[in-house]
């Protein structure tokens, strides 16, 4: 059996003020560019930056920016390879199969956003950054990036609980094209967006079933 083809992670990575963000992140599977999936989740977490992009990978990025972000240019500058962590394994986790017994091979680039930005892997410590003021804090029109693909909503309940992300995360869903919602109960507070560390910790669980059923199946290409 052939080895499975190993994640890559690439990103967008600006210091300002003390604080660090990080935007526009891109899982790689194999050496193909095309788009097979996003997520958006709740911030940025463990994952650290190990060295800037070399100019074929700024130019495969610019062209997927092009192809996908319809003409945005990446500001190369600013990009560096990451380490991946585990929230970044769960989603190739949902994205495969794995929670459901599967284990498909993935070859393509899924998106991941989060529903604000700055790096710190204490969620609940995140959240009280958010009044910051950066213009890099939000990713507000991500939404418009998802091109009907499979798209996997994870906001977690620490920000559903924060009126400010609550609002963001509403805003991202509901921008959301039908076919990206079709999975997902029409109302926003209708739904179970569980991060990928809690389907980690509860996919084997007699509650969870529904969930895998309905959600979890739809991630899988």
């Amino acid at each position: 059996m052939e080895p499975k083809k190993q994640m890559r992670v690439f990103a967008e990575y600006i210091e300002e003020a003390d604080l660090t963000y990080r935007k526009n992140t891109l899982l790689q599977f194999g050496s193909s560019w095309k788009l097979i999936g996003n997520a958006v989740l709740a911030n940025p977490g463990s994952s650290r930056p190990i060295s800037k992009l070399g100019s074929g990978t700024i130019q495969s990025v610019g062209e997927f920016f092009n192809y996908y972000r319809h003409g945005a240019s990446a500001k190369t500058a600013n990009w560096y390879e990451f380490s991946s962590d585990s929230t970044m394994r769960q989603v190739e986790k949902i994205f495969s199969g794995w929670y459901l017994g599967e284990d498909r091979e993935l070859n393509g680039v899924i998106q991941l956003f989060n529903t604000f930005n700055v790096v710190n892997q204490n969620l609940r410590k995140a959240v009280g950054l958010i009044e910051s003021g950066s213009e890099h804090m939000f990713s507000p029109a991500c939404h418009q990036y998802f091109n009907n693909c499979r798209t996997y909503f994870g906001f977690s309940s620490a920000v559903l609980g924060n009126k400010e992300l609550n609002r963001v995360a509403k805003e991202i869903f509901d921008g959301s094209s039908g076919d990206v919602k079709k999975p997902y109960k029409e109302q926003f507070s209708d739904n179970k967006f569980y991060h990928p560390g809690y389907v980690n910790r509860s996919y084997k669980r007699d509650f969870f079933r529904s969930y895998k059923e309905e959600i979890l199946s739809a991630m899988v290409g």
